[in-house]
């Protein structure tokens, strides 16, 4: 069976060679001069296991978090009745116009007030409050989808309400949390701004800050930079590769009834 006709192919072959010519790019790039030596000397000098241990904890946390409460507010929103609920869920929502550099003063403020200066807590729960709308967009649509006849059964056979998160809903929004999982993975492990202002200290900045310390007032080395940043995406093309099927199936999430 014919697939693709021959400008389909030909628009799809264009558009995945100029998503491949940065990439060529960069690697070229990064291999001028000292070749592989680049590598070797962005992993000694720049700190780059000890960066990818601490860009691994403030994802993992920020990750598990995110999906946790934009699930269970999902459902709340989705599925239980309460005062003010549509006025709250806008309200939340509102947060999707919120750029990351309108909380630098609030969140700079709040950290000196706690004490979290160069502590992971620093930089998690901004990210927290960044990514918190999309996800629960994305849930509560995917918690609004689901027959209705599913709750009515379940209320039947005698389940509460954690139950019927827990038991009903849960297992049929899966591919909407792993969305929501990986978007905020990707977010947070390239995110730069935040990172940089609030953690000053080396042994706990994250691997999106490795290529600054290749820079310097008068000099740049830039295939150095180009390394760090190849070394720094590896582990998001390998998650993608690995769960690109389950990414595709969250966007195809809550698409219908």
């Amino acid at each position: 069976m014919k697939i693709l006709g021959r400008p389909s192919l030909v628009l799809v072959t264009t558009l995945a060679v100029v998503w491949a010519l940065p990439l060529v790019s960069l690697v070229a790039n990064s291999l001028e001069r000292d070749g592989l030596g680049n590598y070797a000397a962005v992993i000694q000098q720049g700190g780059v296991l000890t960066s990818l241990v601490n860009s691994a904890i403030i994802t993992a946390t920020t990750v598990t978090a995110v999906v946790l409460i934009t699930s269970l507010a999902g459902f709340a929103f989705s599925r239980l009745r309460f005062r003010f609920r549509n006025a709250t869920y806008a309200v939340l929502l509102t947060g999707l116009m919120l750029p990351a550099g309108a909380i630098l003063v609030p969140f700079a403020q709040l950290n000196r007030a706690l004490g979290w200066g160069n502590t992971y807590a620093a930089v998690i729960f901004p990210y927290i409050a960044l990514f918190f709308p999309l996800g629960l967009l994305l849930l509560k649509n995917a918690f609004d989808n689901l027959p209705d006849e599913l709750f009515e059964a379940a209320a039947l056979d005698g389940a509460g309400v954690w139950r019927m998160f827990r038991s009903v809903a849960m297992p049929l929004v899966v591919p909407a949390a792993s969305l929501v999982a990986l978007w905020t993975f990707l977010s947070t492990w390239n995110e730069f701004l935040l990172a940089l202002l609030f953690l000053n200290d080396p042994a706990v900045q994250p691997v999106s800050v490795i290529p600054l310390q290749f820079q310097q007032q008068y000099f740049i080395d830039v295939p150095k930079i180009f390394a760090a940043l190849l070394l720094s995406q590896l582990p998001v093309v390998i998650l993608y590769i690995v769960t690109q099927r389950r990414f595709n199936l969250g966007l195809l999430a809550g698409t219908g009834k």
